[in-house]
C-alpha cells in the first residue's frame, strides 16, 4: 500500500482498480456513508490549503458553499495550469487522475452539487484523455449516478487559470476576470438575479489530497509538512539545475535542500543567484535559500510559495533580462479590463525593452520602468497586476546594480530569456519543453506567427476598451505647478490640463 497522503505513485496508475489496490478503501463511498458535516470537519481540521497559488484554507472555502442559501451549486476543478515554471498538475493527472476525481466527488457530497466541471486547456490533450478514461471507469462503477460531469477544454491564455475568468470561460464569455466583489462562492455559474449558483473552485492538487484525508483522518495529514502548510507539495524545479523535474516532498523542506540535494545544485562551476516562484511574487535571492518551503515562511521573506514552481538562475543570468521576460509576459497576458494594469505593465515592459536597445535609455528609464510596474494594481479585478508590481519591483530593487551597469553600458551582452511556460516534460531525459509561440504573442492575444495546429476552441480576445481611470506620470515641475493650482481651487487647473491634452492630441504623439 502506498504511503498515506502522498500523491505520486512510483508508476502511473493504469486503472481505477490498480489505484484502489494501492491506496485502500474507495474514499468516495466512505465519504458518502458519512454526514457531509463530518466530512467537512475532517477537511477543516486537516489544515489543507489550496495548492493553486493563494493557499486559502480549503475547509473554509467548502464551509462557505455548504452554508450558502442557494440550492443550485457547482464543483469546479481548475486544471488550466499556466504559471511559468509549473507542471505539477499535468504531472499529477498523467500519473494519478483518480485522486483528483475522487476529491471532486467528495466535495460535491459536502456542498450538495449535482454538476461538476473540470476546466482544462485544449492543449493538454494527454491529460484530458486520462480524465475521460478515468471518468468512464467511475461511470462503470456507478460513482457518477445522479451527477453530471463535464470536461471543458478552453483557451491558452494565462488568465484562464484565474478562477473568476475560468467560470466565464465555462459560460462562453472568455478568460476575462469578473469584478473582485463577485467571487465564485457568491456568483457562480449561469447565475441570474434569483439564483446566484455559487461554485466551489479548487485546484487539481487540492482535490487530490482530500481522499486520503477521508481514509486516514485529519490528524494523519497534519503529521506531514508544517503547522502552516500541512501535507506534501508537488515542486516543479527548472532552470539552471542538472536535475529539473517534478518532485513530491513534505511542505517545509528548505529551499536549499530542494535546490541542492533534490535538483542537484548549480551547474558545474556556477553558483545560484536567485529563484522565481513563477511570475506571481517577489524574487528569492540565494541568501534566502534556507527558508522553509511553506506559505507563511516564504511570505515572511517578501516572496511566496505560489504554485511551488521554482525557476533557478545562476551567476550567468542577467536579472534585467529576467525582469524583461516577466514584465512582457504579464503585459501580454493582461486582459485590458483594468486601465492601470495594461497601461502600467506596458510602460514597465516597453521601458525594460528600451534598456537593451542602442540609445533607447535615458536618465529616467529606471524610474519609469519601476513606476509602471508599481502603478499597475489599481482597482484591479484579479491578482495579475499585483504580481507584476511585486516581481518587477523586487528584481529591480534587489539587483539594481545590474540595471545601472546595463544603463551605463558596462554590462556584458546577453540574450533574451524565454518564458518558461511549460508544454511537456520528458521524464527519461529530465527535460521540460517550453511554449515557443509565447514569444510571438501580441498584447491583443493574436500571434505574429500562426500556430502550427489550429485551435478548436473559440479564440480568446482581451476586452476592447479598458475601464477606469488613466494614470500618467508627471514631471516634478508640472506636478508642482498643478498642485499649486489645485490648492487654490483655481478654475485655471481644468483649463490648463485640457489645453495641454489638446496640444498633445494635435501633435499626434503617443506613448
Amino acid at each position: 500500500m502506498s504511503r498515506p497522503h502522498w500523491l505520486i505513485p512510483d508508476a502511473a496508475y493504469q486503472s481505477y482498480d490498480a489505484y484502489l489496490a494501492d491506496v485502500g478503501e474507495n474514499a468516495v463511498l466512505q465519504a458518502r456513508r458519512m454526514n457531509p458535516d463530518q466530512v467537512l470537519s475532517e477537511v477543516r481540521q486537516s489544515g489543507l490549503r489550496g495548492r493553486g497559488g493563494a493557499g486559502f484554507p480549503t475547509g473554509t472555502k467548502w464551509s462557505t458553499l455548504r452554508r450558502h442559501p442557494c440550492a443550485t451549486r457547482y464543483v469546479v476543478c481548475n486544471a488550466a495550469e499556466g504559471e511559468p515554471g509549473t507542471f505539477k498538475d499535468r504531472y499529477l493527472l498523467d500519473r494519478n487522475p483518480y485522486a483528483t476525481l475522487e476529491g471532486m466527488l467528495i466535495a460535491a457530497h459536502v456542498v450538495g452539487a449535482r454538476h461538476l466541471y473540470v476546466a482544462i486547456k485544449e492543449s493538454f490533450a494527454r491529460q484530458s484523455r486520462r480524465l475521460q478514461q478515468a471518468l468512464a471507469e467511475f461511470t462503470a462503477q456507478g460513482l457518477l449516478k445522479g451527477l453530471r460531469f463535464t470536461i471543458l477544454e478552453g483557451p491558452e491564455e494565462y488568465l484562464f487559470g484565474e478562477e473568476k475568468a475560468l467560470l466565464n470561460v465555462i459560460e462562453g464569455v472568455g478568460p476575462l476576470p469578473r469584478e473582485a466583489h463577485y467571487p465564485p462562492y457568491e456568483v457562480g455559474l449561469f447565475a441570474h438575479p434569483d439564483s446566484p449558483n455559487p461554485a466551489l473552485v479548487n485546484n487539481v492538487q487540492t482535490f487530490a489530497h482530500v481522499p486520503d484525508i477521508i481514509r486516514h483522518g485529519a490528524a494523519s495529514f497534519r503529521e506531514l509538512g508544517t503547522s502552516d502548510t500541512p501535507g506534501t507539495l508537488l515542486f516543479t524545479i527548472s532552470g539552471h539545475v542538472p536535475r529539473p523535474g517534478v518532485y513530491e516532498r513534505q511542505a517545509g523542506i528548505t529551499l536549499r535542500e530542494l535546490f541542492h540535494e533534490v535538483a542537484g545544485g548549480p551547474l558545474p562551476g556556477r553558483r545560484f543567484k536567485a529563484a522565481l516562484a513563477g511570475v506571481s511574487t517577489g524574487v528569492i535571492p540565494a541568501d534566502k535559500f534556507d527558508t522553509p518551503a511553506d506559505f507563511g515562511s516564504l511570505h515572511m521573506i517578501g516572496s511566496g510559495l505560489a504554485s511551488a514552481g521554482f525557476i533557478l538562475f545562476d551567476d550567468t543570468a542577467s536579472m534585467p533580462r529576467v525582469a524583461q521576460m516577466a514584465a512582457r509576459f504579464l503585459y501580454v497576458e493582461s486582459c485590458n479590463q483594468c486601465t492601470a494594469c495594461k497601461h502600467g505593465l506596458r510602460t514597465a515592459s516597453t521601458t525594460l525593452d528600451a534598456m537593451f536597445e542602442p540609445g533607447g535609455a535615458d536618465a529616467d528609464t529606471f524610474e519609469r520602468a519601476l513606476a509602471g510596474a508599481q502603478h499597475a494594481p489599481q482597482a484591479n479585478r484579479c491578482y495579475l497586476p499585483v504580481q507584476g508590481a511585486a516581481l518587477v519591483t523586487s528584481l529591480m530593487s534587489r539587483f539594481r546594480e545590474e540595471f545601472e551597469a546595463l544603463l551605463a553600458g558596462r554590462a556584458e551582452p546577453s540574450r533574451p530569456i524565454p518564458v518558461p511556460k511549460m508544454t511537456d516534460f520528458d521524464e527519461a531525459s529530465g527535460t521540460f519543453s517550453y511554449d515557443a509561440l509565447q514569444a510571438h504573442k501580441n498584447p491583443d492575444w493574436t500571434y505574429a506567427v500562426p500556430p502550427p495546429t489550429p485551435s478548436k476552441t473559440k479564440p480568446a480576445t482581451p476586452a476592447p476598451v479598458s475601464a477606469g481611470p488613466v494614470s500618467v506620470r508627471l514631471a516634478a515641475d508640472v506636478h508642482q505647478a498643478l498642485a499649486g493650482l489645485a490648492e487654490t481651487g483655481s478654475p485655471d487647473l481644468e483649463r490648463a490640463v485640457n489645453d495641454a491634452l489638446r496640444e498633445w492630441l494635435k501633435s499626434g504623439q503617443k506613448e
